[in-house]
Protein backbone atom coordinates (compact mmCIF):
# COMPACT_ATOMS: atom_id res chain seq x y z
CA UNK A 1 0.00 0.00 0.00
CA UNK A 2 1.55 3.13 -0.79
CA UNK A 3 1.85 5.65 1.78
CA UNK A 4 3.53 8.75 -0.28
CA UNK A 5 3.14 9.36 -3.54
CA UNK A 6 3.99 11.64 -5.89
CA UNK A 7 2.85 12.77 -9.34
CA UNK A 8 4.78 14.72 -12.16
CA UNK A 9 6.88 17.17 -9.91
CA UNK A 10 8.23 20.05 -11.32
CA UNK A 11 10.75 22.60 -9.47
CA UNK A 12 11.37 25.62 -10.93
CA UNK A 13 14.31 28.12 -9.32
CA UNK A 14 14.70 31.69 -10.53
CA UNK A 15 13.73 32.84 -14.47
CA UNK A 16 15.08 33.50 -17.65
CA UNK A 17 18.31 32.69 -18.58
CA UNK A 18 19.13 32.45 -14.63
CA UNK A 19 16.31 29.46 -14.62
CA UNK A 20 17.06 26.15 -12.89
CA UNK A 21 15.11 23.17 -13.50
CA UNK A 22 15.65 21.26 -10.17
CA UNK A 23 13.08 18.50 -10.49
CA UNK A 24 11.80 17.43 -14.14
CA UNK A 25 8.63 15.69 -13.96
CA UNK A 26 9.07 13.37 -11.45
CA UNK A 27 6.44 10.45 -10.44
CA UNK A 28 7.44 8.27 -7.86
CA UNK A 29 5.23 5.90 -5.21
CA UNK A 30 6.42 4.65 -1.67
CA UNK A 31 5.01 1.97 -0.20
CA UNK A 32 4.30 1.72 3.39
CA UNK A 33 7.30 0.57 5.77
CA UNK A 34 9.69 0.70 2.97
CA UNK A 35 13.28 1.51 3.43
CA UNK A 36 14.72 3.32 0.51
CA UNK A 37 17.66 5.44 -0.40
CA UNK A 38 17.97 8.34 -2.89
CA UNK A 39 21.42 8.28 -4.28
CA UNK A 40 22.66 10.88 -7.14
CA UNK A 41 25.66 13.56 -7.31
CA UNK A 42 25.78 17.20 -5.77
CA UNK A 43 22.91 19.35 -7.69
CA UNK A 44 20.62 15.97 -9.25
CA UNK A 45 17.95 17.18 -7.41
CA UNK A 46 18.01 14.94 -4.61
CA UNK A 47 17.82 17.08 -1.76
CA UNK A 48 15.10 19.53 -3.23
CA UNK A 49 12.72 15.82 -4.14
CA UNK A 50 13.11 15.10 -0.19
CA UNK A 51 12.15 18.68 0.93
CA UNK A 52 9.00 18.40 -1.40
CA UNK A 53 8.62 15.28 -0.25
CA UNK A 54 8.88 16.54 3.27
CA UNK A 55 6.50 19.70 3.12
CA UNK A 56 9.47 21.98 3.17
CA UNK A 57 9.49 23.48 -0.36
CA UNK A 58 6.16 24.03 -2.51
CA UNK A 59 6.54 22.16 -6.16
CA UNK A 60 6.11 24.76 -8.77
CA UNK A 61 4.04 21.86 -10.34
CA UNK A 62 2.61 18.33 -9.25
CA UNK A 63 1.19 16.79 -6.29
CA UNK A 64 2.52 14.98 -3.38
CA UNK A 65 -0.13 12.82 -1.33
CA UNK A 66 0.82 11.34 2.04
CA UNK A 67 -2.08 8.57 3.21
CA UNK A 68 -4.32 10.05 0.63
CA UNK A 69 -4.09 13.61 1.51
CA UNK A 70 -3.07 16.11 -0.55
CA UNK A 71 0.54 17.65 1.23
CA UNK A 72 0.13 21.19 -0.90
CA UNK A 73 -3.87 21.70 -0.52
CA UNK A 74 -2.66 22.97 2.97
CA UNK A 75 -1.50 26.55 4.26
CA UNK A 76 2.03 27.58 5.08
CA UNK A 77 0.91 27.39 9.07
CA UNK A 78 -1.00 24.30 7.94
CA UNK A 79 2.38 22.82 6.38
CA UNK A 80 4.54 23.59 9.86
CA UNK A 81 1.74 21.62 11.55
CA UNK A 82 2.04 18.57 8.95
CA UNK A 83 6.00 18.58 9.21
CA UNK A 84 6.11 18.97 13.14
CA UNK A 85 3.08 15.73 13.30
CA UNK A 86 3.17 13.72 10.27
CA UNK A 87 7.34 13.49 8.61
CA UNK A 88 10.08 13.14 10.40
CA UNK A 89 13.23 15.35 8.90
CA UNK A 90 16.89 14.94 9.70
CA UNK A 91 19.29 17.30 7.98
CA UNK A 92 23.35 16.61 7.71
CA UNK A 93 24.08 19.38 9.93
CA UNK A 94 21.86 18.58 12.97
CA UNK A 95 19.46 22.24 13.29
CA UNK A 96 19.41 21.70 16.85
CA UNK A 97 19.22 25.08 19.06
CA UNK A 98 22.10 25.66 20.62
CA UNK A 99 20.61 26.99 23.93
CA UNK A 100 17.94 23.91 24.37
CA UNK A 101 19.45 20.70 25.95
CA UNK A 102 19.20 17.18 24.39
CA UNK A 103 15.85 16.93 26.09
CA UNK A 104 14.44 20.21 25.29
CA UNK A 105 15.88 19.49 21.50
CA UNK A 106 13.82 16.15 20.86
CA UNK A 107 10.93 17.85 22.92
CA UNK A 108 10.57 20.73 20.64
CA UNK A 109 8.35 19.65 18.44
CA UNK A 110 5.74 18.72 21.14
CA UNK A 111 6.24 21.96 22.53
CA UNK A 112 5.67 23.87 19.34
CA UNK A 113 2.13 22.15 19.74
CA UNK A 114 1.42 22.55 22.82
CA UNK A 115 1.08 19.06 24.02
CA UNK A 116 2.26 17.41 26.63
CA UNK A 117 5.62 15.06 26.01
CA UNK A 118 4.95 11.59 25.99
CA UNK A 119 7.17 10.43 29.07
CA UNK A 120 7.70 6.49 28.01
CA UNK A 121 8.85 7.45 24.75
CA UNK A 122 11.15 9.83 25.43
CA UNK A 123 12.63 7.14 27.54
CA UNK A 124 12.77 5.10 25.17
CA UNK A 125 14.10 7.45 22.75
CA UNK A 126 16.83 8.40 24.83
CA UNK A 127 17.72 4.63 25.70
CA UNK A 128 17.88 3.38 22.28
CA UNK A 129 19.97 6.54 21.35
CA UNK A 130 21.92 6.23 24.02
CA UNK A 131 21.72 9.80 25.33
CA UNK A 132 19.85 8.29 28.74
CA UNK A 133 23.11 10.31 30.96
CA UNK A 134 23.48 13.11 28.12
CA UNK A 135 19.88 14.65 29.15
CA UNK A 136 21.41 18.54 30.05
CA UNK A 137 23.82 18.85 28.34
CA UNK A 138 23.57 21.45 25.32
CA UNK A 139 24.73 20.57 21.83
CA UNK A 140 28.41 22.19 22.10
CA UNK A 141 29.10 19.89 24.82
CA UNK A 142 28.07 16.56 22.63
CA UNK A 143 30.23 14.91 19.53
CA UNK A 144 29.16 15.18 16.04
CA UNK A 145 27.61 11.66 16.59
CA UNK A 146 25.20 12.45 19.65
CA UNK A 147 24.50 15.57 17.69
CA UNK A 148 22.84 13.95 15.23
CA UNK A 149 21.29 11.11 17.43
CA UNK A 150 19.78 14.27 19.18
CA UNK A 151 18.34 14.86 15.79
CA UNK A 152 17.38 11.67 15.06
CA UNK A 153 14.92 11.72 18.48
CA UNK A 154 13.87 15.23 17.45
CA UNK A 155 12.34 13.78 14.33
CA UNK A 156 11.02 10.19 15.94
CA UNK A 157 9.66 11.71 19.33
CA UNK A 158 5.67 12.78 17.22
CA UNK A 159 5.50 8.63 15.80
CA UNK A 160 5.87 9.56 12.27
CA UNK A 161 4.61 7.71 9.75
CA UNK A 162 7.24 8.75 7.24
CA UNK A 163 10.86 9.70 7.94
CA UNK A 164 12.90 11.61 5.40
CA UNK A 165 16.30 11.93 5.75
CA UNK A 166 18.79 14.32 4.04
CA UNK A 167 22.57 12.97 4.47
CA UNK A 168 22.27 12.05 8.38
CA UNK A 169 25.89 10.67 7.95
CA UNK A 170 27.28 13.21 5.68
CA UNK A 171 29.47 14.74 8.45
CA UNK A 172 30.23 11.73 10.55
CA UNK A 173 33.34 8.98 10.52
CA UNK A 174 32.50 5.79 9.64
CA UNK A 175 31.80 3.95 12.73
CA UNK A 176 29.06 6.76 13.59
CA UNK A 177 27.43 6.52 9.85
CA UNK A 178 27.25 2.88 11.13
CA UNK A 179 25.94 3.49 13.95
CA UNK A 180 23.29 5.92 12.72
CA UNK A 181 22.34 4.09 10.13
CA UNK A 182 21.36 0.80 12.32
CA UNK A 183 19.71 3.34 14.58
CA UNK A 184 16.99 4.09 11.68
CA UNK A 185 16.89 1.13 10.39
CA UNK A 186 15.71 -0.60 13.76
CA UNK A 187 13.16 2.35 13.67
CA UNK A 188 12.12 1.16 10.43
CA UNK A 189 11.84 -2.40 11.21
CA UNK A 190 10.45 -2.05 15.42
CA UNK A 191 8.16 0.44 14.28
CA UNK A 192 7.22 -0.14 10.80
CA UNK A 193 8.09 3.45 9.95
CA UNK A 194 8.97 4.16 6.49
CA UNK A 195 12.14 5.93 5.91
CA UNK A 196 13.84 7.86 2.69
CA UNK A 197 17.41 8.59 3.38
CA UNK A 198 19.33 10.66 0.98
CA UNK A 199 23.00 9.48 0.98
CA UNK A 200 26.51 9.38 -1.16
CA UNK A 201 27.46 6.86 0.58
CA UNK A 202 27.20 3.65 -1.49
CA UNK A 203 27.07 0.72 1.75
CA UNK A 204 24.30 2.62 3.09
CA UNK A 205 22.56 2.50 -0.14
CA UNK A 206 23.13 -1.22 -0.62
CA UNK A 207 21.68 -1.90 2.92
CA UNK A 208 18.44 0.20 1.85
CA UNK A 209 15.21 -2.18 0.36
CA UNK A 210 15.28 -0.23 -2.52
CA UNK A 211 17.75 2.51 -4.30
CA UNK A 212 16.14 5.58 -6.16
CA UNK A 213 18.99 7.24 -7.93
CA UNK A 214 18.55 10.89 -9.42
CA UNK A 215 20.19 12.86 -12.23
CA UNK A 216 19.69 15.93 -14.03
CA UNK A 217 16.15 16.22 -11.75
CA UNK A 218 14.80 13.56 -12.94
CA UNK A 219 14.65 9.95 -11.63
CA UNK A 220 17.12 7.47 -13.92
CA UNK A 221 17.13 4.68 -11.76
CA UNK A 222 14.49 2.72 -9.33
CA UNK A 223 15.56 -0.59 -8.06
CA UNK A 224 14.43 -2.96 -5.50
CA UNK A 225 16.90 -4.79 -3.86
CA UNK A 226 15.70 -6.66 -1.08
CA UNK A 227 12.09 -7.01 0.02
Amino acid sequence: MAILEAEHLTKVYGSGASQTVALDDVTLSIEEGEFIAVIGSSGSGKSTLLHILGGVDRPTSGTVRLNGADVYARSDDELAVFRRREVGLVYQFYNLVPVLNVVENMTLPVALDGRDVNQQRLAELLSTLGLHRREGHLPSQLSGGQQQRVAIGRALMNAPSVVLADEPTGNLDTKNSAEIMQLLRASNQRSGQTMVVITHDEKIALAADRIIAVEDGRIVRDERIRR
